[in-house]
């Protein structure tokens, strides 16, 4: 141990850094899972055949196919649990294994019904990870990140023909960030009578994007949709604060708090999806996505009069672009109900010489069902059900070596959302 504490003053603030951008076990880098009920139940084929005002985020072009104005609220329940085995002989697997991601939905057709107007208040990105910090990595690797992105999303779309629509949107993001790791003041003073200080970065920050989204019903049984959502960037303030600061840390430069600034970019995100009715009750969907994470190159760090326990002011990333794969159906069983199933495979973007306890994940597949209910009097209800299924990932080549070891995962979504229609 005494080893792993030595590098800490060197991979404090990487490490850390590195930490907001990923905590869900879905092996998709910082993204959350998609925002409605309706959509989580077919996860992989969820494009083209999304037919709620769900789709001023999911495909604001078939907002065209609502011809009364609707709303929807829902929430999303995320459950998820890592564990390590690292080779230095510990064990553990993460605390507080609940998140929730509520998200709410309007649209209202006008001009005659030429346009629809959407709007929708979701979480896109956001990520939790809480370990006990007395865990064996804390003073090598955060032991707790937090991390939430919130999107105001207004939407308009326009039937250019019988067969073809578009949608065009803005986004404005709304970020906040927390992460913690304990810091051994006797790595920087070389006193092993120094203890340990508990180091935590907070910030937020705003940040302005945009979307698009075509659909053509290619005729009556087939139907080809894209999206495009642009990348952004957030510029975080905030206060960096540690305890314990020992004098001779002081005479350095060192101080209990100072101003923490950061940027961080997301990705630019594409994907298609290709819808078949098979029967007047059931259609099937294949989806693809691509995901530009090779954004996240490198950070620049700036933590004010406590640059003198940084290494360097700009943090290597190196995170891949990576892919989604996957398909969903839905079946109209009878006349108010609709069964839905979905598959999807996630490849993760974040390399292993670079992966944290905080941010782990592993390529993986994810299994989902749903079922939706829709009245006659305008009222809906979407519940739906996702679980994660994975092999485990091993890491032996981390920069860090602290945090090298068998990481394995468990995950599931939970999904309600209530609609009306006027």
């Amino acid at each position: 141990m005494k080893t792993l504490s030595l590098r800490v003053r060197k991979s404090l603030i990487p490490i850390v850094l590195v930490s907001t951008l990923s905590f869900s076990v879905l092996a998709d880098g910082y993204r959350n899972p998609p925002e409605s009920a309706s959509a989580l139940g077919k996860i992989g084929g969820k494009i083209a055949h999304i037919d709620d005002v769900s789709a001023v985020t999911i495909n604001p072009a078939n907002l065209t196919d609502l011809e009364k104005p609707e709303v929807m609220v829902s929430l999303t329940l995320g459950y998820a649990v890592r564990e390590i085995d690292s080779p230095y002989g510990f064990s553990d697997e993460s605390e507080d294994p609940w998140a929730y991601l509520p998200a709410v939905f309007a649209a209202f057709p006008f001009a005659d019904g030429e346009y629809v107007a959407g709007l929708a208040l979701t979480v896109p990105y956001g990520r939790f990870t809480d370990w006990e910090s007395d865990i064996y990595f804390a003073q090598a690797s955060p032991y707790y990140a937090e991390q939430s992105v919130i999107n105001l999303s207004p939407t308009i779309a326009k039937k250019i023909t019988d067969k073809v629509s578009v949608g065009l949107g803005m986004n404005v993001y709304q970020s906040d960030i927390m992460f913690k790791q304990l810091f051994p003041w006797s790595s920087l003073t070389m006193n092993p009578a120094d203890p340990a200080g508990n180091a935590r970065f907070e910030g937020d920050g705003y940040g302005v994007g945009g979307n698009a989204a075509v659909t053509w019903k290619v005729n009556d049984n087939h139907t080809l949709a894209l999206t495009y959502k642009s990348p952004f960037s957030i510029e975080y303030d905030g206060d960096f604060d540690v305890s314990n600061v020992p004098g001779s840390a002081a005479a350095m430069g060192v101080t209990s708090s100072s101003r923490f600034e950061t940027e961080i970019d997301y990705p630019t995100v594409v994907a298609a999806g290709y819808g078949i009715q098979l029967t007047d009750t059931v259609r099937v969907e294949f989806d693809i996505e691509w995901i530009e994470h090779s954004l996240n190159e490198s950070l620049p760090i700036d933590i004010g009069a406590n640059t003198a326990i940084l290494p360097s002011s700009v943090i290597p990333q190196d995170w891949d672009d990576n892919w989604t794969y996957g398909f969903g159906v839905d079946w109209q069983f009878a006349e108010e109900w609709v069964a839905r199933a979905g598959y999807i495979f996630l490849e993760t973007p974040t390399p292993t010489e670079t992966t944290l306890p905080v941010a782990s994940e592993e390529d993986q597949s994810v299994v989902s069902v749903g079922l939706g209910y829709d009245c006659e009097t305008g009222h809906s209800l979407d519940v739906a059900f996702a679980a994660g299924i994975f092999d485990g990932r091993t890491v032996n080549d981390n920069v860090n070596p602290a945090v090298n070891g068998d990481y394995d995962f468990d995950a599931y979504l939970f999904s309600l959302a209530y609609g009306y229609t006027f």
